[in-house]
C-alpha cells in the first residue's frame, strides 16, 4: 500500500502547491517597446517614498538617521531651462508647502542671472572664486578644481566672506501678469498660489537655520571654518571648527547652530569649497543646479574620488536631472563628431557612477519637451532632439531609473506652439517662463504625489 500512498499524495501536493495564494508571482521585465509612450516611470523611487513616509508619520515632520533628525535632501540639476530658478523654485515651493521648509539646500557664493536662488537672500559680495565646467568641453577633459556638483568655490583670502540669509517668498511679476490674462483667458491652465511650509513658524519668509554642512577639499596649509550666526533672538554667536583631510579627499563638516535667521563663514587654508549648505532639522530640503549652456554628461570630467566623495558626504535623497536642450543642438549639428551612441554611453556610464556613489538615493529625469530651431527661415522641430528624448528614456528604462516625459505632457510637437501662444515657453521654441515653469513643476509634483499614494497603497 505504500506505492499507492505516493501515487495518490504527490499529485495533491502539487495541486496545493501550485493554488497557493501565497506564491510569489513573478513579472517578466517590460521592454522599451512597452513603456515607450508611457508618461511615467517610477524606476527606484520607492527608496525615496519610504523616507518620505516616515518624515510624514514623524511627529515633527523629520526624517531621523542613525538617531539624528534631518530634512529630507532633493538635488535639481538643469540646463538653462531652469535658468534663474525657473520651475525649481515652483517645485521647492510646493514639496515644502506639502511636507515642510527643510533649508535652502545647496547655496552659491558667486551669485550671476542663471543661478541665483529666489526666496533667499546672497549678500556675499566678491572675495571667492567659481570653479565651473567651461563651454564646449565635448573631450569631457578632467577638471581637477571641481565637486560633485560640477563646481567649487575657493576663498581669494582669509577674510572673504560669504553672507546669507533666509528671505521672504520672491515675487514674480510675469506669474502675476499671467494671472490678470488668465483671469480674462479662462480656459488657460490654473497657476495657484502656493501656500506657506507645514508648520511653517515665519509662513513665507523663510525657516531658521539649525544646521549649516560642508563638504571641503584641501587647498594651502591648515584649514579651518569659521561661522557667525544670528539667532532668531539677535544675538550674534561664533563657531570654528578645525577641518582634517584624509589624504587628498573631500570632508563632510556639519555644524548645529540655535535657529538663525542669518550666517556669515570665511576660511583659513584656502580649502576647495565643494558645498556649503542650509537645513532644518526636517522637511524638504530642495538645492537647484543650473548648469546652462552645459552638457549634463559633462559631469563625468570631475575626477571619480571626488565625485564618490561628495555625493557621499552630502547624501542626498532624490536627484533630478532636466537636460537635452544642448546635447540634441550638438547632435543635430554633429559637433565635435557627437553621435546618439556617444550621448547614450555617456549617460549610461554618468548614471551608473551616481548610483554607485550614491546608492541611497533616488534618481528621476525629467525628459524634455519638444524644441524647434530655425531652419530656413522658420521655427521646425528637429530629429536629434526626438532622439536625445528616446536615449534619455531607453537610459532611464534599463537602469531603474524613474523617469517623466515632458514631451507627452506637453503635448508633442502641437502642444510646443499651443504652449508658445499660452505663453508658457517663449518664442524661441526652447525656454520656459516663469509661468510655463511654474505649470511643469506642478505637473512633476502632482505625478509625484500620485504616485506616492499609490505606493502606499499598494506596497
Amino acid at each position: 500500500m505504500r506505492p499507492l500512498f505516493f501515487l495518490v499524495s504527490i499529485p495533491v501536493l502539487l495541486f496545493v502547491m501550485s493554488c497557493s495564494p501565497d506564491r510569489e508571482v513573478r513579472k517578466e521585465p517590460e521592454s522599451f517597446l512597452e513603456v515607450q509612450d508611457r508618461l511615467f516611470l517610477r524606476g527606484n523611487l520607492d527608496l525615496f517614498y519610504s523616507k518620505l513616509e516616515s518624515l510624514e508619520n514623524h511627529e515633527k515632520g523629520q526624517y531621523t538617521e542613525e538617531g539624528s533628525p534631518r530634512p529630507l535632501r532633493v538635488m535639481f540639476f538643469g540646463d538653462s531651462v531652469i535658468w534663474g530658478d525657473c520651475m525649481t523654485v515652483r517645485l521647492k515651493r510646493r514639496f515644502q508647502e506639502r511636507f515642510g521648509d527643510g533649508g535652502r539646500g545647496l547655496l552659491r557664493l558667486v551669485d550671476w542671472a542663471p543661478t541665483r536662488l529666489m526666496d533667499h537672500n546672497n549678500l556675499t559680495r566678491g572675495g571667492f572664486q567659481r570653479h565651473k565646467i567651461p563651454f564646449e568641453s565635448f573631450s569631457i577633459p578632467a577638471f581637477p578644481d571641481l565637486g560633485f556638483t560640477g563646481f567649487s568655490y575657493t576663498p581669494a583670502n582669509q577674510q572673504a566672506t560669504t553672507i546669507q540669509e533666509p528671505a521672504r517668498r520672491t515675487f514674480i511679476s510675469d506669474v502675476q501678469r499671467y494671472h490678470r490674462y488668465r483671469e480674462r483667458n479662462p480656459a488657460l491652465p490654473a497657476i495657484p498660489e502656493t501656500e506657506a511650509p507645514l508648520n511653517a513658524r515665519y509662513g513665507t519668509d523663510g525657516e531658521s537655520w539649525k544646521k549649516v554642512r560642508l563638504v571641503l577639499r584641501p587647498g594651502e596649509g591648515q584649514t579651518r571654518a569659521n561661522l557667525t550666526y544670528r539667532t532668531e533672538e539677535g544675538n550674534l554667536e561664533t563657531l570654528s571648527r578645525s577641518v582634517e583631510f584624509v589624504d587628498s579627499g573631500c570632508q563632510a563638516v556639519e555644524m548645529e547652530i540655535p535657529a538663525s535667521r542669518r550666517i556669515e563663514m570665511n576660511f583659513q587654508g584656502r580649502p576647495f569649497i565643494d558645498a556649503l549648505a542650509v537645513e532644518t532639522e526636517g522637511g524638504i530640503s530642495f538645492s537647484a543646479i543650473v548648469m546652462r549652456g552645459l552638457h549634463q554628461a559633462w559631469l563625468l570630467g570631475i575626477p571619480e574620488e571626488q565625485f564618490r566623495c561628495g555625493y557621499q558626504a552630502y547624501n542626498p535623497d532624490l536627484i533630478i536631472f532636466q537636460f537635452g536642450i544642448n546635447e540634441s543642438q550638438t547632435l543635430h549639428y554633429s559637433v565635435e563628431g557627437f553621435s546618439a551612441e556617444t550621448y547614450y554611453s555617456q549617460l549610461v556610464q554618468l548614471y551608473r557612477r551616481i548610483q554607485k556613489a550614491a546608492p541611497q538615493a533616488s534618481i528621476l529625469i525629467y525628459g524634455p519637451y519638444d524644441r524647434f530651431l530655425k531652419q530656413g527661415g522658420y521655427y521646425q522641430p528637429y530629429e536629434a532632439h526626438a532622439k536625445v528624448r528616446e536615449i534619455q528614456k531607453r537610459v532611464a528604462h534599463e537602469l531603474g531609473l524613474a523617469y517623466f516625459d515632458g514631451f507627452i505632457f506637453m503635448g508633442g510637437t502641437d502642444g510646443l506652439r499651443t504652449a508658445v501662444k499660452r505663453g508658457l515657453i517663449q518664442s524661441d521654441y526652447t525656454h520656459v517662463t516663469y509661468p510655463g515653469g511654474h505649470y511643469m513643476a506642478d505637473a512633476l509634483f502632482k505625478q509625484l504625489i500620485d504616485d506616492y499614494q499609490s505606493y502606499k497603497e499598494n506596497r
